[in-house]
């Protein structure tokens, strides 16, 4: 344990999150037969299995767990003390990572970021997007604006708004009033809804919660499209595909559309805002995170389907 050092626990990190020697090579800059005898040299120092190779990779052991949640106390006080070396009695500046998903960056974030680097020109933001949930540990964002809490890091977590869908459809959809027909006159208790089709995500991202209450809510529906696009399925839906489940902030201002089930009966989603705990008092952090929560709450009511 006394030979223990930062780059030890670099390897640690870096082959625990890829659960791949070759893609911790690639991002340490080095070879993966290097890594593999520093995990082996590391196992013997301290006496114990750290990994265990898999079919679908290396995999910690509880020994190599422990270790790994130390690795990253260390991890967050280094990057804490580089942030404020770095920000130490300047204004807001440099490079801030921010990872949210394409919607708010595109209709949200960056109407609202034109104003702010006019204010500070030497902030730079690099926006990331995606459906898929970010690990932040991988110091892959500064800070995020997410619709999951994270669970687990060390990180601050803040509740800015609700983030409202409904179901929606191209308005006067011949399909919806043939499914209101249908069901005066079979007396049927069942949705109409149900009997038409709807546009769907693809199978990769089914965690997404208007897929689950989706297929919860109607399980024996037809979908005329599958996609892995939000706005996709604005399209599908503006051209009479089929029936959706939209945020309402980006539905309801689409003319075409109309809502054909009231977000109070569909579901919603708490939005997030996330800062790596060590860079919470940075300016150049703290100047964004301040940005997002102003658009939110400018937004609340649109975003909350009212």
């Amino acid at each position: 344990m006394e030979n223990l050092n930062w780059d030890d626990l670099r390897v640690l990190l870096a082959v625990a999150r890829t659960r791949s020697l070759s893609a911790a090579a690639l991002q340490l800059g080095n070879s993966a037969s290097t890594l593999g005898r520093r995990i082996a040299l590391l196992e013997q120092a301290l006496g114990v299995t750290l990994f265990v190779r898999h079919a679908s990779g290396y995999r910690l052991t509880e020994d190599g767990e422990v270790l790994l949640d130390e690795a990253r106390r260390v991890e967050d006080a280094i990057v804490q003390l580089r942030g404020r070396a770095s920000d130490r009695g300047r204004e807001p500046a440099g490079h801030v990572r921010l990872v949210t998903n394409e919607a708010l960056a595109n209709l949200l974030i960056l109407p609202r970021w034109k104003a702010l680097v006019a204010k500070y020109p030497k902030l730079t933001l690099e926006l990331v997007t995606g459906a898929a949930v970010q690990d932040m540990y991988r110091r892959n964002a500064d800070l995020a604006l997410r619709l999951v809490r994270p669970e687990t890091g060390n990180l601050t977590v803040r509740k800015l708004g609700v983030q409202a869908y409904a179901v929606y459809a191209r308005r006067g959809l011949v399909g919806i009033r043939r499914g209101m027909q249908w069901r005066r006159a079979s007396g049927r208790s069942g949705s109409p809804m149900e009997t038409l089709p709807w546009i769907g995500w693809d199978e990769e991202i089914q965690h997404l919660v208007q897929a689950r209450w989706q297929r919860q809510r109607y399980p024996d529906a037809a979908f005329a499209l599958t996609t892995n696009s939000l706005f996709s399925q604005l399209e599908a839906a503006e051209q009479g595909l089929g029936l959706a489940v939209l945020p309402c902030y980006i539905a309801d201002a689409r003319p075409k559309l109309e809502r054909c089930l009231p977000p109070a009966q569909c579901v919603s989603q708490d939005i997030w805002l996330v800062i790596q705990r060590g860079l919470r008092a940075s300016p150049r952090v703290r100047v964004v995170a301040d940005m997002l929560a102003e658009v939110v709450h400018e937004h609340r009511r649109v975003l909350a389907g009212i």
